[in-house]
């Protein structure tokens, strides 16, 4: 097993537990964003309530699409 094989691996495991990790995070980051939108001194603020309804979901996609990417990058070098 090569030093590429190895990086290749850690790619492929980084990209795993950073998919996990989105998961475990994203009711986390909703429980927030409730809490935010709940506070009714902040919910007067000119778009705040779309911005806060909005992240939760760029995070988690994001998060997703970066751990896919790693996993996805992984697995192409270890392929060839």
């Amino acid at each position: 097993m090569g030093k590429a094989d190895m990086s290749a691996i850690m790619r492929i495991v980084g990209g795993i537990i950073a998919i996990v990790i989105a998961f475990i995070l994203f009711p986390i980051i909703l429980d927030g964003a409730a809490t935010i939108l709940a506070d009714a001194n902040l919910a007067d603020y000119t778009g705040l309530e779309q911005l806060v309804e909005v992240s939760p979901l760029l995070i988690f996609v994001g998060m997703i699409f970066g751990g896919g990417m790693l996993t996805w990058t992984g697995i192409k070098s270890a392929r060839g």
